[in-house]
């Protein structure tokens, strides 16, 4: 197999993803916005002249992780947001036309932007309703995806529920909270601040994910979309009492108003049943552990 593209590779994901596919003996060109690391391109891709740069003719495929991640900034900047998400794709599926290569193309989603009122589990046909620009910018990605898959390209769509795992950064209810708790014990405070925890998401470790993407770039349907996910829910208590646990502390939650999002699902899961039945996929780390490994990171 030729090499593998990963754009935001020293991102969260990235990283992750990164170690997956070196680790399957699978050669890695990983694009950010630093280059200390071997075999790490440092472009700007919402710059076209800077995608431009990217020699596609030895990729066998792409995993286009880049962009804005967190949903809850994206309220108060929706353009930049929009822009940016759909901005650098159309960038790189131009970039790689205009060399006349035809890599395989895994386009990383959201699994936000399903209807809030759709029955649970969320499966693939479920009905998208973006709740937040950021999830609107994914849409957008995959209206695009759908685009270029006219001009030939095969592109695959992942569909990720909530990630998370060792080395994420500010912004997710995981890294907050844990930050909050080392730093209480070491002050010695007995309060942490929190957004609202009654809410229950479908929580996957990333090193899980990380193994569907590599899987679904070699095993996945082109045109089709994966849900990737644990298909279960757990509310943000469960995460709180499960970080406190591994750090060996016990503090009081207290509502921080800036935590609270405008708008907010009481419930999301999905069904993985598509993604395991054709890369045979199953998420394999349980919660507790995933949370003992993100405190134990910090």
């Amino acid at each position: 197999m030729d090499k593998i593209l990963i754009t935001g590779a020293n991102g969260f994901v990235g990283q992750h993803l990164t170690h997956e596919l070196t680790s399957n003996g699978i050669e890695v060109v990983g694009v950010g916005y630093s280059s200390d690391t071997p075999n790490m391109l440092s472009l700007d891709l919402t710059n076209p002249g800077e995608c431009s740069k990217l020699d596609f003719s030895h990729i066998f495929g792409v995993i286009h992780l880049a962009g804005l991640a967190a949903v809850g900034p994206s309220f108060a900047d929706p353009m930049k947001y929009i822009t940016t998400n759909m901005g650098i794709e159309v960038n790189l599926f131009e970039a790689a036309l205009k060399q006349k290569a035809n890599p395989k193309f895994l386009v990383i989603s959201s699994g936000s932007l399903y209807d809030p009122k759709a029955p649970l589990p969320l499966n693939e046909e479920s009905s998208t309703i973006p709740s937040s620009p950021y999830a609107i910018s994914k849409l957008g990605q995959e209206q695009i995806a759908q685009y270029y898959s006219k001009l030939g390209f095969k592109c695959i769509i992942a569909r990720p529920f909530n990630h998370i795992g060792p080395n994420q950064g500010p912004g997710f209810i995981v890294p907050d909270l844990a930050s909050q708790i080392i730093k209480a014990k070491k002050d010695g405070s007995g309060e942490i601040k929190v957004g609202n925890l009654e809410a229950k998401r479908d929580y996957t470790d990333v090193r899980d994910i990380a193994r569907a993407y590599r899987l679904l770039l070699t095993k996945g349907k082109p045109g089709e979309v994966y849900n990737v996910c644990s298909g279960r829910s757990i509310d943000g208590q469960t995460i709180l009492k499960g970080l406190m646990a591994a750090a060996k502390v016990n503090l009081n939650p207290v509502i921080d108003q800036s935590k609270l999002r405008p708008t907010d699902n009481p419930d999301i899961y999905g069904s993985h049943q598509k993604l395991t039945k054709d890369t045979g996929w199953e998420p394999t780390i349980s919660i507790d552990q995933t949370l003992k490994d993100v405190i134990e990171s910090m």
